[in-house]
Formats: C-alpha cells, sequence, structure tokens
C-alpha cells in the first residue's frame, strides 16, 4: 500500500511491524488475517500505484506484484483494463470517479456601488429615462414630462388665486419643478403635497406609481438576497469548463490511472487536458 492509505499513530516509537501504521486498509487486513487461516502479512508502504512504462513493464505496486515482490496490494488501486489484463482485482470496497479539486472562490468584496447590482445597468438607464423625460426620439415623451403636459391643458389643475394688490391670477401646481419632485417622490414611496386634480393626471400618475411598485418590490427582493446570500459561483464547473480556460493552472497525478484516462481519452476535451499537462513546466502533482 501507500502512504495515503495508511497513517501512523501517535505514540509510533512505542509501535514496533504492522503496528506502526493504522487505518481503513490496515483494519481490513487485520479483519482478513484473523478470519483466514495462514494468513500473515508484513506492510510495506510503496511510492505510488503504479503506470505502464513504454517498454511495457509497470512501476509502482503492480510493478511489485508482478516482479514478486508483494503478494498482495491493499490500495485506493483504479481497476481499468490495461491492469486487468496483467492482474486480479477483487471487488472494490469504494467506488468513486474523477473529480476537480479547486480553492474555495474568495467571497465577493462589496462596492460603494454594490446597491446598483439587483438590478441591471439597462434597467437603471430606463427608469432615468422614463422618470426624466424624453427617449432617443422626439415622439417618447416619459412620465415626467407627460404630467406636466397634462397640467397644462387640462383645465381642472388650474386655479384662481387673489393675489395682495386685491387682483386675481390664475396658478399651477405642476410646474416642471414640482412635476419632477412629484414623479421622485412616487418612486420612493413617498407622499407629496400636491395631487392631480383631472383625470387624465390621475391615469398618467397611476401608471407610474403602478411602474415604481413593481420595480421597488423587484429591487427589495434582488437586494436582500445580495445583502444575506454569498455570492459563491466556482469558476470551474465540468471538465469542459477546465479545458476552454487557460489562467487556472492544473495538473494531473503522475503515473497513475487518471493520467492512462486522460492520454486515451477520445474526448477533445479530455485530450486536450492532457495535452496541456504533458506541455506544462510542472506536469504531475506527486
Amino acid at each position: 500500500m501507500t502512504k495515503r492509505e495508511c497513517m501512523e499513530p501517535n505514540n509510533r516509537t512505542e509501535c514496533q511491524g504492522n503496528n506502526k501504521y493504522e487505518g481503513y486498509c490496515i483494519d481490513l487486513l487485520k479483519l482478513l488475517a484473523d478470519r483466514i487461516d495462514g494468513f500473515n502479512f508484513e506492510v510495506y508502504l510503496g511510492e505510488k500505484t503504479g503506470s505502464k512504462l513504454p517498454d511495457g513493464s509497470w512501476d509502482g505496486m503492480m510493478g511489485d506484484l508482478l516482479n514478486g515482490k508483494a503478494d498482495v496490494a491493499v490500495a485506493s488501486l483504479t481497476i481499468n483494463q490495461e491492469r486487468e489484463r496483467v492482474v486480479d482485482f477483487s471487488k472494490p470496497f469504494m467506488t468513486t470517479g474523477i473529480s476537480i479539486m479547486i480553492k474555495k472562490p474568495d467571497k465577493q468584496e462589496f462596492s460603494v456601488f454594490s446597491f446598483m447590482q439587483p438590478l441591471s445597468t439597462e434597467i437603471w438607464m430606463y427608469i432615468i429615462f422614463a422618470y426624466i423625460g424624453r427617449g432617443p426620439t422626439v415622439s417618447r415623451l416619459k412620465v415626467s414630462v407627460v404630467i406636466f403636459l397634462v397640467s397644462r391643458f387640462s383645465p381642472y389643475e388650474w386655479r384662481v388665486e387673489e393675489t395682495a394688490r386685491g387682483g386675481f391670477t390664475i396658478s399651477n401646481d405642476f410646474s416642471v419643478y414640482n412635476c419632477l419632485w412629484f414623479t421622485l417622490a412616487a418612486f420612493m414611496q413617498q407622499g407629496t403635497d400636491i395631487l392631480p386634480r383631472s383625470i387624465s393626471g390621475r391615469i398618467a400618475s397611476s401608471a407610474w406609481w403602478f411602474f415604481t411598485m413593481i420595480i421597488v418590490s423587484s429591487y427589495t427582493a434582488n437586494l436582500a438576497a445580495f445583502l444575506t446570500l454569498e455570492k459563491m459561483q466556482a469558476p470551474i464547473e465540468s471538465v469542459e469548463d477546465l479545458a476552454k480556460q487557460t489562467k487556472i493552472k492544473y495538473g494531473i497525478q503522475g503515473g497513475g490511472s487518471t493520467a492512462s484516462f486522460f492520454k486515451v481519452a477520445l474526448n477533445l476535451d479530455l485530450f486536450l487536458i492532457y495535452y496541456r499537462v504533458l506541455h506544462n513546466k510542472k506536469p504531475s502533482l506527486n
């Protein structure tokens, strides 16, 4: 077995022989020794599981088995076609696949403009155009301009007031400044001292109120999610993502079944990973 299948106990200086190691594989060998008469074993630690060399021979534990240096190998030895041709395997005590292990992404740092993230840039631009007035074309009048024009043309928005000198004058509450203030207050869910009296003005104001209700509700829900949940999106989700990028460096454990799997893979993305690892300065993770 290799060093990763066993560990040394805390009192290793006091232990001798097979007692110098402990772990699942050691317990499995001890169980076999208890149940099978004449089964004795001596633990020998190898450096690697073993891979096939260009000349057809094997290194690692596979080579020790074929050369008679070891009788049994107990380790996380992957069963593949090449190994089954030269050695016999028992039923596996654990079944797993190839996984990608990467560094956990750092937490996202919030900036001064983090409050704008719940809505896209296009949505913010549309809101500004809807509030201020005209868009790219003259015919696209927005709510502030609409309310101002309605108040100008509707007689119900005008009233007669007595001046300080005893005369009379007509006035309108919805000036340009008041129209901008009225729509901004409605967007902020606040009230104002002026309200439209005409039917057309109320219809335009109601449409703006309904729009702001939808926008504010969506923004509040998304903002709560942005502030309470950590945005932890792994940059690599699959083998295809790993093969299509060059920023993150990666490697494969040398001399193992994983390297052989990528070497003979028919899938282009899998073979591309092996090609890049092979031509890297550090082609393996030993």
